[in-house]
């Protein structure tokens, strides 16, 4: 699994790729979500980051109503307009517990 430090927050992130398709040109180039920034990398087959760097501009055509974060310490929820608000995780956490019971 490729790992490398995030050019944005400085810590170490491992990611998962689907090696069964080649990627043309030999590099996988993979667009990562992490905590409240957005990173592009480049894998080569081996499973070494080549390169990474943040997105500095990422548009969501049709944003959701909601963006639900849970993190270790908190919880953000993020309106369509873009306010953030932040909480205590553990009861959202029971909540996604129940739901995923099903």
């Amino acid at each position: 699994m490729p790992r490398f430090k995030c050019p944005v927050c400085h810590r170490e992130i491992e990611i998962n790729i689907d090696s069964s398709k080649k990627p043309a040109g030999g590099l996988y180039e993979v667009f990562i979500q992490h905590m409240d920034h957005f990173i592009k990398a480049y894998v080569d087959l081996e499973g070494f980051v080549r390169r990474a760097f943040p997105v500095e501009h990422f548009y969501v055509a049709e944003p959701p109503l909601y963006t639900l974060r849970i993190y270790e310490d908190k919880a953000e929820i993020v309106d369509s307009k873009g306010h953030i608000y932040i909480t205590d995780p553990a009861p959202l956490l029971e909540a996604i517990k129940k739901v995923t019971e099903y």
